[in-house]
């Protein structure tokens, strides 16, 4: 209920497609180069970056990310830097990039949507304050300019023999004739499906993690399969932060070979006891930014938030002075100097 509530909240754009991507990527199958789809990287670059090492990504090779590349994490904003870096790396919109746009308000500034916070963004946001060492505006800049790459990424890759798509398709419309809603959302009603959806094409496609389909920290392939044998679909959420096998996972989209890579143990903050996403905003001192029910605090963080052009949440649901130096106290973790 949760998840359907805040997507109801998004608007329904129609699917977007980079045909310029779609034959660059064709054209080096054709030639023989590899390309490979990965699975929701929520943040965890040192896992990513192990990955890539591990597939021995050559220049011609190419990489695309089934959307969901932030968020939970500890390094989202690492992650994006990584990927727009590298000409060899590609990216498609996932439901997470599309919840961290609704931040981007038309006159530059950046507002915290409460929703999007309360899943995994709190995170992404304290990446960015780490990454620009407490400097606002620079974390600001960084992340609006980061949100106008993802608002422009593709929702879906259509090649030859495969589509990339981030959640999947509904069986109930043309698959042509898909909205976001579709494409960043669905789950059970598109893997439940008992015939092909494009007969042509194997759906590879991240969104729903392999726990929910029954094949934890490994790769989902469908039972139902195309007219040449190949399965309809394969899941690519093996779930960088499952508690059963967590990691990354690779399709060699040629080969159709499957690799994997276990998520690094500095990245295994999931391992601490009631988290639902890393605990950056301690690190960093962001849950002090944050506050809101502490009068010597809220003037003085709204006042640093308003001149970086960064409206915070106003659910009240950040915590008080008393907490946020309680969490920073026991990660041993200073408070960074706030410049602006």
């Amino acid at each position: 209920m949760t998840t359907l509530s805040c997507k109801s909240k998004l608007p329904s754009y129609q699917g977007n497609r980079d045909h310029a991507l779609e034959a660059d990527l064709q054209g080096r199958l054709d030639a023989g180069h590899r390309v490979f789809a990965v699975g929701d990287v929520h943040g965890h670059l040192a896992t990513l970056r192990a990955l890539v090492h591990r597939l021995r990504l050559g220049q011609e090779d190419r990489l695309v990310l089934l959307g969901d590349a932030i968020d939970r994490g500890p390094d989202a904003a690492g992650v994006v830097a990584y990927v727009r870096s590298d000409p060899r790396i590609h990216a498609i919109l996932g439901n997470h990039e599309r919840m961290a746009t609704v931040c981007l308000q038309d006159d530059g500034t950046v507002e915290l949507w409460p929703d999007w916070m309360q899943r995994g963004g709190a995170a992404t946001w304290g990446s960015y304050i780490v990454r620009a060492e407490g400097d606002l505006h620079e974390a600001k800049q960084t992340f609006a300019d980061d949100l106008l790459w993802m608002d422009a990424l593709p929702t879906e890759i259509v090649l030859d023999k495969v589509r990339l798509v981030h959640a999947g398709y509904d069986p109930r419309k043309p698959i042509d004739e898909q909205t976001e809603r579709e494409l960043l959302w669905v789950r059970r009603r598109f893997y439940r499906h008992d015939t092909p959806l494009d007969p042509r094409r194997t759906i590879i496609f991240g969104h729903s993690t392999t726990t929910k389909l029954g094949s934890p920290g490994e790769v989902a392939f469908s039972d139902v399969k195309l007219p040449d044998g190949r399965p309809a679909w394969l899941a690519m959420d093996v779930g960088a932060y499952n508690h059963v096998d967590p990691g990354l996972a690779s399709v060699n989209l040629q080969s159709m070979r499957i690799a994997r890579q276990r998520t690094l143990r500095s990245e295994r903050w999931f391992d601490l006891p009631n988290l639902r996403e890393a605990p950056v905003g301690e690190f960093a001192g962001l849950r002090t930014l944050e506050s809101r029910r502490d009068r010597r605090v809220r003037p003085r963080a709204i006042g640093y938030a308003t001149v970086a052009g960064v409206v915070l949440p106003r659910d009240g649901s950040c915590r008080s002075w008393a907490e946020s130096q309680a969490a920073i106290a026991a990660h041993e973790a200073p408070l960074p100097m706030w410049r602006g």
